[in-house]
């Protein structure tokens, strides 16, 4: 996964990728695609779409940011808020092993 990141975005991210889940949906070109979501933390390199056939555009934005734009597909604000969920449970352990 870290290398197909890095292929696709131009972007290193760190080991301990967590899965989150792999959701399926049409895309508004009508093309029907599985969604492979991951959390992981950026390590370094300049995010950019390679190739547009594979990723139309790269934004980085917060959490607010993309829960609260209006055309952030109903998908995709799924996948953050479950990313986020597991953030919170991942910090609730550190806490506690701390």
């Amino acid at each position: 996964m870290r290398r197909e990141i890095l292929e696709e975005v131009g972007v290193n991210v760190k080991d301990g990728l967590s899965y989150i889940h792999s959701p399926s949906l049409v895309t508004n070109k009508g093309e029907s695609v599985v969604d492979i979501v991951s959390l992981c933390e950026y390590e370094s390199g300049e995010a950019f779409s390679k190739s547009t056939d594979e990723v139309e555009n790269v934004l980085w934005l917060t959490t607010e940011e993309v829960l609260s734009y209006p055309n952030s597909p109903i998908y995709l604000k799924e996948s953050i808020n479950r990313a986020e969920t597991l953030i919170r449970i991942q910090s609730s352990i550190n806490a506690f092993n701390d």
